[in-house]
């Protein structure tokens, strides 16, 4: 057990199975959404039973009760593809909701809006043989290590991280640049009406 969280009685099933966690990340707008997505889905063809949590402060693009994978329209970035997803809001809520739903395959999206007790509880997860994908950016606004995000990197067994396309030059892009709203606030919900995605050069801090 991991700082307190029994997470053994939710299992069914599991056997002698070894669990994993595969974390997807890197900066805004660099598909990490649509490769969990993608993932998820390749689980639910070989008929696991996939349970896909979300954080509740996340209801960007009218979806509050699903995970979204962006492309680029005319203008702004507009979804183009989303799963069914549960939202929680704290600790309690996660264990209960994998408790009742009893899945095989647990997904994450936007893991950087939890707080610091998901790595526990993953871990945890992880032990008892749960298959778990997580996807979160790993650095904030001002290129800091984004919630969570350090403890799941490490107790990752696999890691795609990705880059997306600079929004002023188009190289590869590995840092968010935050263009909108309030300079101070690290969570700020928002697209890119309030956020691009810069390389390295053209990346400057928060006004």
């Amino acid at each position: 057990m991991v700082a307190g969280y029994n997470t053994s009685c939710t299992l069914h099933d599991m056997g002698e199975a070894r669990g994993s966690i595969t974390v997807f990340t890197g900066p805004m707008f660099s598909g990490k959404s649509k490769a969990l997505m993608a993932r998820l889905e390749t689980k639910q063809r070989a008929h696991k039973k996939v349970l896909i949590i979300k954080p509740a402060l996340d209801n960007r693009f009218g979806v509050p009760d699903g995970i979204v994978a962006k492309k680029k329209g005319l203008q702004r970035f507009e979804p183009c593809d989303s799963m069914p997803a549960r939202s929680v809001s704290s600790d309690t809520e996660f264990v209960e909701m994998v408790k009742r739903e009893k899945p095989d395959v647990i997904g994450i999206d936007e893991a950087q809006f939890f707080g610091p007790w998901l790595g526990a509880v993953l871990i945890e997860y992880r032990s008892v043989g749960y298959e778990i994908f997580v996807a979160g950016l790993d650095l904030d606004a001002w290129r800091r290590p984004f919630g969570p995000m350090p403890d799941l990197l490490a107790y990752a067994d696999d890691i795609d991280k990705f880059t997306a396309s600079c929004f002023v030059c188009g190289q590869d892009a590995r840092f968010t640049q935050k263009t909108g709203g309030s300079s101070s606030e690290q969570i700020q919900v928002g697209a890119e009406e309030f956020y691009e995605a810069r390389c390295e050069s053209c990346w400057g801090q928060p006004n």
